[in-house]
């Protein structure tokens, strides 16, 4: 298993103490045996507490809410197939259980609605608790408790998605600036990568084995902790990263969801736990941290002067990364997609739904994919961990 005798005899102590009464008296400990992975019977427990559910256990009628068609109900049944469709646990009892559960906040939110990336935060919380109504609520709390805010993340002009890019692209620019500048020569701008990361929170990205662990941390120690993950992960592969050029770099970050070898489950959850150990040198500014605030990243955010093209929304770039992201279609021409009157950005999620802007899995630039080529990709670079 993952995890030894001796740090499961631990975890069972801090349980059978009350986890959340042992979180807040012992929050340090508590962060160090997180960052090595939850045991899987105490995950969900833990991650119940993380996100304060006895606290603030909701009154709803949620079979009602689950059962009642609403107007994104067509758009979250075509998406639910394309959740997980690789992790065999993920049957079709799962993905009517995240049908209704997606539903379920939809009609709770109408002001919301659905956007795609839910569908994996649902998807993963529900492979974890195996417990419908509970993953509703624990869903619920991540998207509309000010502490977690994820909703800006998915609501009209994803503000608060954002503003995490931004803040993402500054910190790469302070501490990797030679990778940045090797991008920037081989034309890979930092959407190709963070868009996918940040819009699934690296669900659709990395292998379900390292998502676990990587969940247990933003689930106890929340968001932000995404921007540490990122630029650890960027500062890991940096050398392979260098080495490469333009295709060679897309398709590694297409391919790092996937292995082959009998012992890449394993692999993947080492990876996952070093990857968490080297965020503890990752630092963020407070200033940063009060920027990324859910409550200051209002729907209406005017603040967007920058002049990076990877995120002006009227720049050919633009286009060409939410193409990349959400896809059209696999042939689709790029110029075609660059004529577009209205970039996905700016459309409501009922709007994005209706052009057909789709975040499933990971699209780029790369049209022949062949992913059994990658069979080396997700454990190459890892070796500086």
């Amino acid at each position: 298993g993952q995890v030894g005798s001796a740090e499961l005899a631990k975890w069972k102590e801090m349980m059978d103490q009350g986890i959340s009464r042992y979180m807040r008296a012992h929050p340090d400990r508590f962060h160090r045996r997180v960052r090595r992975g939850i045991p899987p019977e105490f995950r969900w427990r833990v991650w119940k507490a993380a996100v304060r559910l006895e606290k603030d256990w909701p009154t709803l009628d949620y079979k009602c809410l689950s059962e009642t068609e609403n107007q994104w109900t067509s758009s979250i049944v075509i998406d639910v197939p394309r959740t997980f469709p690789d992790v065999k646990s993920f049957n079709e009892e799962q993905q009517q259980r995240l049908k209704r559960v997606l539903n379920a906040y939809a009609g709770c939110k109408p002001n919301i609605g659905y956007c795609q990336g839910m569908n994996y935060v649902a998807g993963l919380l529900l492979l974890v608790s195996q417990n419908e109504e509970e993953s509703f609520y624990v869903f619920s709390q991540l998207m509309d408790h000010e502490d977690f805010g994820l909703v800006g993340f998915y609501m009209g002009k994803l503000p608060l998605l954002r503003r995490y890019l931004r803040a993402c692209e500054n910190l790469v620019a302070e501490s990797l600036p030679e990778l940045r500048e090797h991008f920037i020569k081989q034309n890979v701008q930092p959407a190709v990568y963070l868009h996918q990361w940040f819009l699934t929170l690296f669900i659709n990205c990395f292998p379900i084995s390292m998502v676990m662990i990587l969940w247990d941390v933003i689930m106890c120690e929340g968001l932000p902790v995404i921007l540490r993950i990122a630029v650890s992960i960027l500062q890991v592969l940096k050398d392979s990263l260098l080495s490469m050029e333009f295709e060679d770099i897309i398709k590694f970050f297409k391919m790092m969801k996937t292995y082959h070898d009998e012992d890449g489950e394993l692999c993947a959850v080492k990876i996952g736990q070093l990857l968490m150990k080297h965020t503890e040198h990752v630092h963020i500014p407070e200033e940063t941290l009060q920027y990324l605030r859910p409550s200051n990243a209002v729907e209406d955010d005017g603040n967007f002067d920058s002049d990076e093209s990877w995120e002006n929304e009227h720049s050919p770039w633009y286009y060409k990364v939410m193409s990349g992201m959400w896809p059209w279609g696999k042939k689709k021409s790029l110029s075609s997609l660059s004529s577009r009157s209205a970039p996905v950005g700016d459309l409501s999620p009922s709007a994005r739904e209706a052009s057909g802007a789709r975040v499933s899995g990971a699209r780029t630039m790369v049209e022949d994919d062949h992913p059994e080529e990658g069979a080396s990709f997700f454990t190459r670079g890892w070796e500086f961990l």
